[in-house]
């Protein structure tokens, strides 16, 4: 029997309010981050192993995971620790370059923000991930020239001078 694709209506599930916090080690220059439910963000410095992880900012946002209304599929987002809207800083990032690709259109660029800031591991969010984040942001459009992105943080030129604005509402896709 042949299993028929759905084609998913994605809902927002499991939404938690917090702080993406980032992190940096001195001794080998990575960032890392994470998601903190805590009423005020953590800002301790400590050692583990070989890094020395220091508090370097944190921003209000939110997490989420990603569930289809029609065949109840699941698509759990714990790899992004945020979503950030580019500011379009760089015209050498990879996101730019994303956000470039399709000049008649009003293109807005996500960046899904992993844990693993640096990207050392060579981890970042799954593919799964992007691409439900992009059928969930885009499913409601109404003006047919609009269109939002959603990439992974990998494609970021540097972590410390990256501008975005991370998104803390969860009427994320009211604005549209």
């Amino acid at each position: 029997m042949i299993a028929v694709a759905c084609n998913h209506k994605w809902a927002m599930t499991n939404i938690r309010s917090g702080y993406l916090v980032i992190e940096g080690c001195f001794h080998c220059r990575n960032r890392i981050s994470f998601f903190s439910e805590e009423p005020i963000p953590p800002v301790d410095d400590y050692q583990e192993g070989d890094h020395f992880w220091s508090h370097l900012g944190d921003y209000q946002a939110s997490q989420f995971d990603l569930k289809c209304e029609k065949c109840s599929k699941e698509v759990p987002l714990k790899e992004v620790m945020a979503t950030m809207l580019c500011m379009k800083c760089n015209p050498e990032c990879g996101v730019f370059a994303v956000s470039a690709q399709d000049q008649n259109r009003k293109t807005w660029v996500y960046v899904a923000l992993c844990a693993n800031t640096s990207h050392a591991s060579g981890k970042c969010v799954t593919e799964e991930g992007i691409r439900a984040l992009n059928e969930y942001f885009n499913c409601g459009l109404q003006d047919p020239l609009k269109k939002i992105v959603v990439v992974p943080c990998a494609l970021r030129k540097s972590v410390d001078t990256c501008h975005g604005i991370v998104l803390a509402d969860v009427g994320l896709t009211e604005l549209y």
